[in-house]
């Protein structure tokens, strides 16, 4: 027998068994008495189905019930949780997630940038990192899939991939109602609906509200920053047309209008920035400029307003899903459609009182992308499993960028910057796992994409001083056309010692594109960089223990990046130094990472420490203030995550308490490129409390995040930016 597949027929039914950590190993409706081991953990990591345990790919996964536990409401909330990962919200956008995962990262949200840490909802690959802090509303479960991705994932994912897949409507009539209140005003609904309009025809419909003053006080407006008022909803129609051909359609609009401001200074030591005179006030803002709402031309409602900080994202996504099975597998068509409005108004100097003198960024853009996938699944007998597919992307971005500082009784800009950029890629992959006897496995896989970019520059009508046009920039020898071939491999062998024990080992290759300086103030400036490349080599075990009540996986890497793009100093064309988008050399990180789980009874564990080490091992001669003695950004040499839950069932009351607990802990890490910015060491604790129905009808929690208000900075961008203080919730979800 093998250990490691699923049918084939399974891959796209509901999967009821998700991988979390053990503070997740939720105890069922029946589990009393006492549940006898943890459940079984199914993911999608490679594209099919199959047990977390059985795969040679190191990922960590949460069900609902999971994010629930652990009061993970949204994408970046997911990083708490994972071995070897950093998430930050971008400086002065809340709605936009830069994820670190082994030391890569990309805090830039200008569409000529990509991000290695890709985001894909329901497989459908998500282009920009503007809006990517994706609300989980009615999700199934989430997958974060650790090293470079370059074959079934294949675009960009040199560091990971974030994976969302959503639930499908259900065969059952029902609806869930979840309301939430807490400190700084912060209110939520989430509210699905599955409507089953015959035996064939299956609907749902989903959405989510978000309210909340902010947490940061602006003490020379008045105003209150750092909140949010956000809503979407979300449609999904499941057509069962025969016993092999079923079709998912999707549907949603999210809109996000959100702030996220930096932390005014006064004289005193900073332990965030050791050569400053002055350190940050947390949770306090004195810039000048008010809050006003965001329309779709920023740089009109500033100048006649006087008033911006603020950022609006209004998303528009169609998806589907068109799957037909066969006798020994499946071909699936996969397709969306997306559509990104996005303008913000950010003072990045939390002390400039004048409102007029600080340095502000107005922003308009527009991105649209529609992506195309055709996969098929195949098992040759209990020998070979196939996937193997076609992929097509195309992206248009129309973007303008104008800065204003240096005013005294009027605003004063400084730079305009139009342009258009157009990606369009296609590739095709395959990967196949070949068992060689039941208990060992070869992987051999590889995907070869074709890419082309194409940069326009726009002069402004404005303010055509400010700005420039191709010409501008093709006079200094600056391509506006980038295109590459590449071909990415990955090797995998897995042995089963057991059915319950298994080690493996793989060799995988990524890269993430090219791109432009899109935003440069100067034509000289609007420099090229080329692609990253990744090569990463893991070994690992994977084991269940003590009849299931004891999971352990421990997973070893070494990863080489050359050509990474970072924001270093280098001589433009006229000799004078900028900071600019370079390849600036090459990365090496290596690390150990552990996951484990535990289950006795009503008591769940978890434990989750990683060690990581990064260094740079050559710094291109361009990048003239980077050095091989700095340390790389995002790289704490140390991380645990761990927490404990408890369930005390009373039968009296038709249900059960649940008193949980976690803790986050990370050394400190650099966050600026050239080692001016740290972290101190951080220790997040969150604890909750709560009342469940034995039937699941009713939950009630009571919860605090960041229970000892750490004080944290996650960028240094004219002011430091803070994470999340201590916050207070209470929770409660029915279910009919």
């Amino acid at each position: 027998m093998t250990y490691s597949r699923l049918p084939l027929t399974s891959m796209f039914a509901p999967l009821a068994l998700s991988a979390m950590p053990a503070i997740a190993q939720e105890t069922a409706a029946d589990a009393f008495p006492e549940s006898q081991g943890l459940e079984e953990i199914v993911v999608t990591s490679q594209r099919r189905a199959e047990k977390l345990q059985s795969v040679p790919v190191t990922v960590s996964a949460f069900n609902e019930k999971a994010l629930e536990r652990l009061a993970v409401g949204d994408a970046i909330g997911i990083s708490k949780f994972v071995p070897g990962m950093i998430s930050q919200h971008n400086a002065g956008l809340a709605s936009a997630n830069a994820y670190f995962l082994r030391g890569l990262g990309n805090s830039q949200s200008t569409a000529t940038f990509d991000a290695p840490v890709t985001t894909y909802v329901d497989d459908i690959y998500i282009a920009r990192q503007n809006a990517n802090n994706y609300a989980f509303f009615d999700t199934e479960r989430v997958e974060v899939l650790r090293g470079p991705q370059g074959t079934l994932f294949g675009r960009n994912t040199t560091g990971g991939a974030l994976a969302v897949i959503m639930r499908k409507p259900s065969d059952t009539a029902g609806m869930k109602l979840e309301m939430t209140g807490g400190s700084f005003e912060r209110y939520t609904v989430k509210a699905s609906a599955d409507l089953p309009v015959s035996d064939k025809v299956r609907t749902k419909l989903s959405g989510f509200m978000v309210q909340d003053r902010g947490y940061l006080k602006n003490i020379t407006t008045g105003d209150w920053l750092n909140g949010e008022q956000s809503y979407g909803i979300r449609g999904d129609v499941r057509f069962l047309l025969t016993d092999a051909l079923t079709i998912d359609l999707s549907a949603e609009f999210t809109s996000n209008s959100s702030t996220y401001t930096g932390l005014r200074n006064v004289p005193g030591t900073n332990p965030y920035i050791r050569t400053a005179t002055t350190r940050p006030v947390f949770y306090e803002s004195a810039a000048g400029l008010p809050q006003t709402g965001c329309t779709d031309d920023n740089v009109t409602t500033l100048l006649t307003t006087g008033a911006g900080n603020c950022n609006l994202s209004e998303n528009f996504a169609f998806g589907g899903n068109v799957n037909y099975e066969l006798d020994n597998g499946a071909i699936t068509y996969i397709f969306g459609y997306r559509h990104l409005d996005q303008g913000y108004i950010n003072e990045y100097n939390a002390s400039a009182v004048n409102k007029f003198a600080g340095f502000i960024l107005t922003d308009n853009a527009i991105h649209e992308q529609n992506s195309h996938e055709l996969k098929l699944n195949y098992a040759f007998g209990d020998t070979i499993d196939l996937v193997t597919g076609l992929f097509y992307l195309k992206e248009t971005s129309d973007d303008r960028q104008t800065s204003f500082s240096g005013g005294t009784t009027a605003f004063r800009p400084i730079q305009d910057a139009l342009y258009k950029h157009k990606v369009e890629t296609a590739a095709y992959y395959a990967q196949a796992d070949f068992h060689a006897t039941e208990k060992l496995t070869l992987t051999l896989g590889g995907r070869y994409t074709w890419e082309k970019k194409n940069l326009n520059f726009i002069r402004s009508t404005q303010f055509p001083t400010l700005s420039y046009g191709d010409v501008a920039v093709t006079a200094f020898g600056i391509p506006l056309t980038q295109t590459v071939n590449r071909f990415t491999p990955r090797f995998a062998v897995d042995y089963k010692f057991t059915p319950e024990v298994m080690a493996f080992a793989s060799v995988t290759n990524g890269f993430k594109s090219g791109g432009w300086n899109g935003t440069a103030s100067a034509p000289q400036n609007a420099v090229t960089f080329n692609p990253e490349k990744t090569w990463s080599y893991e070994a690992g075990i994977k084991s269940e223990l003590f009849d299931r009540k004891l999971r352990f996986n421990l997973t070893g890497y070494y990863a080489k990046t050359k050509d990474l793009q970072v924001t270093a100093g280098v001589p433009n064309s006229l000799g004078v130094i900028a900071s600019l988008p370079f390849n600036a050399g090459t990365l090496d990180v290596y690390g150990v990472e552990m996951e484990t789980t535990a289950k006795f009874g009503n008591l769940s564990l978890f434990a989750n420490p990683s060690f990581m080490k990064g260094r740079y091992v050559f710094i291109s001669p361009l990048a003239t203030t980077l050095t091989t003695a700095l340390t790389p950004t995002r790289v704490p040499t140390f991380q645990f995550s761990g927490g404990a839950s408890y369930d005390i069932p009373v039968a009296s009351l038709g249900g059960y308490f649940t008193g949980s607990g976690t803790w986050r802990h990370n050394s400190p890490y650099w966050v600026a490129v050239l080692n001016t910015t740290t972290t101190t060491t951080e220790n997040f604790v969150d604890a909750a409390i709560s009342f469940t129905a034995n039937d699941e009808s009713y939950r009630i929690s009571f919860e605090v995040s960041n229970l000892t208000d750490q004080e944290t900075v996650t960028a240094n961008f004219l002011a430091l930016f803070p994470g999340d203080p201590r916050r207070f919730t209470g929770r409660i979800k029915f279910k009919i």
